[in-house]
């Protein structure tokens, strides 16, 4: 586990729990804070299925919702209303008319959320739950904000959110270290769409970098097609693990893929991949801050430089960290203030983690007033307007009743 025994005082009873949200499937797995394997939860008596239905229903002439296995079984019965692909309704985000009542589609999600979350057999109640960290296909800045307003019904609950592909991450991150010595690969079929996963870790750097570079390709069971697609994608990379996902690889269409697949490989087959993988995401959340990380992992929307200063602390010249690699860069702000040392002009440095040179950006406060070194205060607000845009909101708050505050506001602009 990454948490160190120190970091479990408190919480060491309580679980983390993983839940993979899928637009047609979900999945939730669990574990203790104290260590092990998670455990994938299973929604029939006998054990056997561990995969519902990502829906909600009702009955006729009935009110309560019913979500999941019992909501798929009123529409294969035709006894109610069912609404499926839920996660695709919540991002839409058009109200839904039923028998004449309309119905948001967030407020659905968040009470499929809350339904899978009561399920018989977790091993324990809201109070001991220590994060939930929810997986979906893509997240972006428009999925996040559904989460964001769906999670509120489980507060005061933490809840984080991350993609499959870091969810893929996360898993193989805590699998034995020769899975990954190479690069590690994830297909996931369903019904005519194969999407592949490819994690790749540069150890060269400090931390380790770590993509996953995500490919989608239109595919039924095809044999053939799926061998051309694993050649391609094998080709000049040196795979040491492949993972299978989906109910689709659990029939047996794919003999020549697979013999190819297992020439020096390890082959998995499996579908709760992702939802593990949450499993550890949260137990990581939880620790932020807490450890060294060795590993940043830089997704589709992550930031991926660091952003700092440097100060002076302690008569010593250090470095103060505004905004680092791997943070959703539509969640990536930071308000501080700081006194300059002298003259009009400051600098921020931008380190990418890809591999480009560092950099180090001047901004100049044109019409400062001048003051002793030392001796005017300025609050200054950073954010990501995209990918790679930087937005900086500088105001002069002066040095108290010597130099008063002008609040002079200044708005700069650059690209990482």
């Amino acid at each position: 586990m990454l948490l160190e025994r120190g970091i479990l005082t408190g919480r060491k009873n309580k679980i983390v729990i993983g839940f993979d949200l899928g637009d047609r499937l979900s999945q939730i797995s669990f574990s203790r804070m104290d260590g092990g394997e998670p455990e994938t939860l299973s929604v029939t008596e006998d054990g056997g299925v561990f995969c519902f239905p990502t829906v909600i229903g009702r009955r006729f002439g009935a009110n309560p919702w019913v979500c999941g296995i019992e909501a798929a079984d009123l529409a294969a019965e035709g006894r109610g209303i069912v609404l499926e692909q839920l996660v695709s309704l919540a991002r839409a985000g058009n109200g839904i008319e039923i028998d004449g009542e309309l119905f948001d589609p967030v407020a659905l999600l968040m009470l499929f959320l809350k339904r899978s979350l009561s399920l018989p057999g977790l091993p324990a109640g809201p109070e001991q739950i220590a994060a939930v960290m929810i997986s979906v296909d893509i997240l972006d800045q428009r999925m996040t904000e559904v989460l964001n307003q769906a999670a509120g019904v489980l507060q005061p609950v933490p809840v984080f959110f991350q993609s499959r592909g870091e969810s893929f991450y996360q898993y193989m991150l805590h699998q034995p270290r020769e899975l990954w010595l190479g690069q590690a690969l994830a297909c996931e079929h369903e019904e005519q769409r194969l999407r592949t996963y490819c994690m790749v870790c540069n150890r060269r750097t400090t931390p380790n970098v770590v993509f996953v570079e995500e490919k989608e390709y239109q595919m039924t069971a095809s044999d053939e097609a799926f061998r051309q697609i694993l050649e391609e994608t094998c080709r000049d990379r040196t795979v040491s693990s492949a993972y299978l996902l989906g109910r689709s690889f659990e029939k047996e269409w794919y003999g020549e893929s697979l013999r190819y697949l297992c020439r020096g490989r390890r082959v998995f087959r499996g579908n709760n991949l992702y939802s593990k993988g949450a499993c550890f995401g949260a137990a990581e959340a939880l620790a932020a801050g807490e450890n060294d990380r060795q590993y940043v992992f830089l997704g589709r929307d992550t930031l991926k430089a660091n952003l700092g200063m440097k100060v002076l602390r302690g008569g010593q010249d250090s470095y103060f960290a505004l905004l680092d690699a791997g943070t959703s860069w539509f969640e990536a702000r930071v308000q501080c203030e700081f006194y300059l040392e002298s003259g009009n002009t400051l600098s921020i440095l931008v380190m990418p983690l890809t591999g480009r040179e560092s950099k180090e950006v001047e901004i100049i406060l044109h019409d400062l007033p001048k003051r002793e070194e030392r001796a005017t205060r300025i609050r200054m607000e950073l954010a990501m307007e995209s990918e790679d845009g930087v937005s900086v909101t500088l105001e002069d708050l002066g040095f108290g009743e010597i130099y008063p505050a002008t609040h002079r506001i200044w708005h700069e602009r650059f690209l990482l």
